[in-house]
């Protein structure tokens, strides 16, 4: 038999054991708290890959001096990382939706359906996907209305 499934007390047990992570600064009582409540083992020995590990010696293979705590607060960063990125994504996706729409009304060369018309002519697999959620999502009732008929300011 291969591997097999670690509780988070196993996990513990590997990392301490066979990884040589340690638990003085973060005790294993509260590193078993946050695996259970805010991360799994897999993430966070993802970032013990950052650390060195004695390459001779009875500690062949183990982590040089890598604590717990250092692990969890990479993955405290990442996490905040991540929302910075997720933010900063979000705006950035309004500030184009909003641009694009404005110069759209600022243009009186544009209809804002031609457009469309276009683009479901050239990938009419766009439409196929719109229209595939024409019965089971919380936008049913605008494809349902514009069907057809479809806008930039609609599909944006």
């Amino acid at each position: 038999m291969g591997k097999v499934k670690l509780s988070i007390d196993g996990q513990i047990d590997y990392m301490k054991n066979k990884s040589g992570i340690q638990f003085n600064i973060i005790n294993e009582e509260e590193a078993k708290d946050f695996l259970t409540n805010n991360t799994y083992y897999f993430k966070i020995k993802s970032y013990a890959k950052n650390y060195e590990k004695y390459i001779e010696g009875d500690n062949t293979g183990k982590y040089i001096n890598l604590e717990f705590a250092y692990l969890k607060e990479m993955s405290t960063l990442d996490m905040y990382f991540r929302r910075v990125i997720m933010k900063l994504s979000l705006d950035t996706e309004h500030f184009l939706k909003t641009q694009l729409l404005r110069d759209f009304a600022s243009n009186d060369e544009g209809d804002g359906y031609s457009i469309i018309d276009e683009l479901f002519s050239t990938y009419d697999y766009i439409e196929g996907n719109i229209t595939k959620k024409e019965r089971n999502s919380a936008c049913s009732d605008l494809i349902i209305k514009y069907k057809g008929n479809f806008a930039i300011w609609n599909i944006v």
